[in-house]
């Protein structure tokens, strides 16, 4: 790899080999103040030149190019086989191949430059070397590109730079595709300042002017891999200054722009690019509607308001009642664009965009989307389900809430037990208690568990409804499940069945939940407690069945104290044979 060393006179030292084997061949030092007052370093940025012609999209992949097949196998071999040789002596390869000058073309430079693995890194460098100064460095596109890519590869950045001045200085030509290379693997690096030197000397330097893949490559650069901001007007310059900007065109600037919060910006080019006909890629897509629903977010839930202080006046944020409703229509308006052009964004962008509508209270709109996103067979349509049933019942949208629930029965989909609840303690709410009753039904036929918020909205209904039956038989159910009931709960059963005179199932149900306190305190390993309640228990004339005896001793055994356990449960068995 290249390094520079500055010297106390200024000069600069080369520790390549390559640089080693195409400087003294040159006519100039590509990196020497003289030849190039313009530091690749530096901060100035210069007038951005047009592009000329419209050529093909980004390749992320390396260039494989196509070597044609007049090129002979068995001069490749033997000048591969030549190479292969312990030599370290660099004159050597001049002396090794001096018998295949006259064959030397830039077909057969390129298959044993392809040969890299058989060669190694220093002698395909060598080898390249030597085959330019013996061709005048007049090759082929293919092959400046082909050795662009090796050299970003291996990070070898001063070299890929050296590499096009010296194909440049020979009059050779140096495509756009090469130029396009070295900016993203610089890019790539964080080589920012560099890569916009390569840009901005091009045409210049290398007398070629960049078409749209240098434009999107730097794009790419500016957009994604710089950070601090302060490029992206220059970035929205670059973009500008293309004649017809294609899908990585405008792709690569709606990420810069979301990225460093320039969303008015980000959805006027996303109009743009829309009356062009174009489709942005779907990473795009992901990026541009899922920041402007956090953005969307931030504006809904808190504004700015000045207060005005004798000393001084200052501004603080306060939350917003029902927050800003049209702050997530950018975002709504993007995903019906793309939907029409056939590209829906990522699941996860989805439910952000689901859950944003439903935050700022339009449920009908995110049902929309819900609709529209079913059919695609994606993985976030039961979450989406599950995000929209939950706003449509806290709202009391009961025909929206049953008519979206039994879509999701009809469409065999298996609701979680998170929208029964929602569906059930809604109707509790409104005291629909026959059709919560039978939503309950369904929820066990569907063999979905119910847990304390199913029976809880249950219970306080049946007792609204004066129905102490049902409502104790829910929270005797509701104890055999192991579900502890909220306090409240259980002071309103016992208080409905004290007002119908059925104190006996006042006693039964108190020592259901005894029993079910101390078996979870045993079960926590809270023996104290555990100690304290049954000693309560037996006060009381409550005596725990076999099961929880036997977990209470367990539990004191586990600690070593099963001496303690034993004597509080002799005094059962003492009251027991009495």
């Amino acid at each position: 790899m290249l390094s520079l060393r500055i010297t106390k006179n200024g000069a600069l030292t080369h520790s390549s080999i390559l640089f080693k084997i195409l400087i003294p061949f040159s006519q100039f030092s590509p990196f020497s103040s003289k030849s190039n007052p313009k530091s690749t370093t530096q901060n100035h940025i210069t007038t951005i030149p047009r592009k000329s012609t419209t050529r093909r999209p980004i390749s992320l992949a390396a260039p494989v190019p196509r070597v044609p097949d007049t090129v002979s196998a068995s001069i490749v071999n033997s000048v591969c086989s030549l190479l292969s040789k312990d030599t370290h002596e660099i004159t050597s390869i001049d002396s090794l191949l001096k018998n295949f000058k006259k064959t030397l073309s830039s077909e057969l430079v390129l298959q044993i430059l392809m040969n890299y693995k058989q060669l190694g890194r220093s002698k395909t460098l060598q080898f390249f070397s030597w085959a330019g100064f013996q061709m005048r460095f007049q090759f082929d596109d293919c092959v400046v590109e082909y050795m662009a890519d090796f050299l970003g590869r291996r990070k070898l950045f001063d070299d890929m730079k050296c590499l096009l001045l010296t194909v440049s200085s020979h009059k050779g030509r140096v495509s756009c595709r090469s130029v396009s290379i070295c900016i993203r693997f610089l890019g790539r690096q964080g080589r920012i300042k560099e890569a916009l030197c390569v840009f901005e000397e091009m045409e210049s330097k290398f007398g070629c002017k960049p078409d749209n893949l240098v434009y999107n490559n730097m794009l790419y650069v500016l957009c994604k891999k710089e950070s601090s901001g302060h490029l992206i007007d220059f970035a929205l310059a670059v973009f500008r200054r293309i004649e017809s900007p294609d899908t990585y065109s405008y792709s690569n600037m709606l990420v810069g722009l979301c990225k460093f919060g320039r969303f008015e910006t980000a959805v006027e080019v996303f109009g743009d690019m829309c009356k062009s006909g174009l489709v942005p890629t779907r990473s795009a897509v992901n990026v541009l509607i899922g920041d402007l629903c956090l953005f969307s977010a931030k504006e809904g839930a808190v504004e700015k308001v000045r207060v005005k202080d004798p000393y001084r006046t200052f501004t603080i944020l306060v939350p917003k009642v029902g927050g800003n409703r049209d702050a997530i229509q950018p975002a709504v308006g993007v995903f019906w664009e793309v939907y029409k052009l056939g590209l829906l964004p990522s699941a996860f962008v989805i439910i952000r965009l689901i859950s944003g509508l439903c935050q700022l209270g339009k449920a009908e709109e995110a049902v929309k989307v819900l609709k529209a996103v079913e059919g695609k067979k994606l993985s976030c349509v039961e979450e989406g389900y599950c995000i929209v049933m939950k706003a449509l019942c806290e709202h009391c949208y009961v025909d929206e809430a049953c008519n979206l629930f039994g879509r999701m029965l009809s469409h065999s989909m298996k609701p979680k037990l998170a929208v029964y609840n929602h569906v059930i303690t809604m109707l509790c709410k409104l005291g629909n208690v026959d059709d919560a009753e039978r939503v309950f039904k369904i929820m066990n036929k569907n063999r979905c568990l119910p847990d304390g918020m199913t029976y809880s909205a249950l219970i306080h209904a049946y007792c609204e409804a004066r129905n102490w039956e049902t409502a104790y038989g829910l929270l005797i159910e509701m104890l055999g499940l192991g579900c502890s009931p909220h306090f409240h709960t259980y002071r309103l059963v016992d208080k409905i069945l004290r007002e119908n005179g059925q104190m006996d199932l006042c006693l039964k149900l108190e020592r259901k939940l005894e029993t079910l306190t101390l078996q979870k305190l045993c079960k926590d390993g809270q023996l104290e407690a555990a100690y304290e309640k049954l000693k309560s228990m037996i006060e009381k004339g409550f005596y725990p069945p076999v099961y929880v005896r036997d977990a209470f001793q367990n539990a004191f055994r586990r600690y070593g104290k099963s001496k303690i356990a034993q004597e509080l449960l002799e005094k059962i068995d003492e009251i027991d044979r009495t």
